[in-house]
């Protein structure tokens, strides 16, 4: 049988993204690349800008061209479908939203090729863009496993880069709810700083390195408890943990996260009663409320809600009994997300 060839796929650099590194572009352009497979192609010269080999940290100048060898994946086992619910805010002929449920993988992974909420998209008949790659159909972005809320899906090519480039150009507008320690947050913030991986923590990342791709995290207060708050952030980058990061290193870590804060409150914390209802939160308190999108066939501004999942809802009871709820509806509209 003879080899399949490597995929040679060429990028002309608008001015809108001179000055932009190259693996970042790279992984922008080409939906089914991620940031760190750009990378490795780079490392193996398999990329070329304007005939020359770059390392992958190139300001790339606007009118250049990028030449991209992809190699074929190697073979692996089909992802099988596997029956389950999936819980649909709005469907159309090009997209999908869902509320991704609280320990709900979203795409396959080293290790393992079951059990995702891609199985379950598998499962449900429906065609999806291919732009992303086979263990991706349809994925324009994701939600960490422990994360809930909206999940957008292309179910067509056009769609998938469509929307991929809002993303990009950073026009899609996405609000998080995040319960935090420490009710002295202030009413409203945005953290800028620059980001990268942890030194030492390669799986962990910081706002606290000297150089990085940029991260910005737009902070409001929408309702303060004796030990903790609820706020509502607005990501206007999309860095891998950029939230929880901010958030923990502005002193306000999402309550439950064990990875970049104490996840709950401190032993001897008063009152008992909320120190006992934070507790309660066995995933870190994040939820991708909403998210605003233009529509990939005619332009029109969409929204997207997804009700308060069930465990952060009992939380935010037991916190604030229902105060919570109109003082998210001055803010969004109905807090039941219905």
């Amino acid at each position: 049988m003879t080899p399949e060839s490597p995929s040679v796929h060429r990028i002309e650099v608008e001015a809108t993204q001179a000055g932009e590194r190259l693996d970042v572009l790279i992984a922008a352009r080409l939906p089914f690349l991620s940031r760190s497979a750009a990378q490795r192609l780079i490392e193996q010269q398999r990329v070329l800008v304007d005939g020359r080999r770059r390392p992958r940290g190139f300001r790339v100048p606007a009118g250049a061209t990028i030449e991209v060898e992809v190699p074929p994946e190697p073979d692996r086992p089909p992802l099988e479908p596997q029956a389950g619910d999936l819980d649909i805010l709005y469907e159309d002929e090009e997209v999908l939203a869902l509320a991704k449920r609280p320990g709900v993988v979203v795409h396959p992974g080293a290790g393992h090729r079951s059990g995702t909420l891609v199985n379950r998209l598998l499962a449900s008949g429906r065609s999806f863009s291919t732009l992303g790659g086979e263990d991706r159909p349809g994925l324009v972005h994701r939600l960490d496993k422990d994360t809930s809320g909206v999940l957008l899906l292309a179910k067509t090519d056009r769609a998938h880069l469509a929307l991929s480039r809002q993303f990009q150009d950073r026009t899609i507008r996405k609000t998080y709810l995040a319960l935090v320690l420490g009710a002295a947050t202030p009413d409203h913030q945005v953290i800028r700083s620059a980001f990268g991986r942890r030194p030492g923590d390669r799986k962990q990342f910081t706002g606290r390195v000297r150089e990085g791709r940029e991260a910005v995290t737009e902070v409001r207060t929408v309702i303060r408890g004796g030990l903790c708050a609820l706020v509502m952030a607005h990501p206007k980058t999309g860095r891998t943990h950029q939230i929880r990061v901010h958030l923990a290193e502005a002193g306000h870590p999402v309550v439950g996260d064990r990875v970049y804060g104490r996840g709950w409150p401190r032993p001897g914390s008063r009152p008992e009663e909320e120190v006992e209802a934070l507790r309660r939160m066995e995933r870190q308190a994040l939820h991708a409320w909403s998210l605003q999108f233009r529509h990939p066939a005619d332009g029109s501004l969409r929204t997207v809600t997804a009700p308060v999942p069930r465990d952060l809802e009992e939380t935010l009871d037991r916190v604030f009994g229902t105060r919570w709820r109109s003082a998210l509806e001055s803010w969004t509209g109905p807090a039941s997300g219905t």
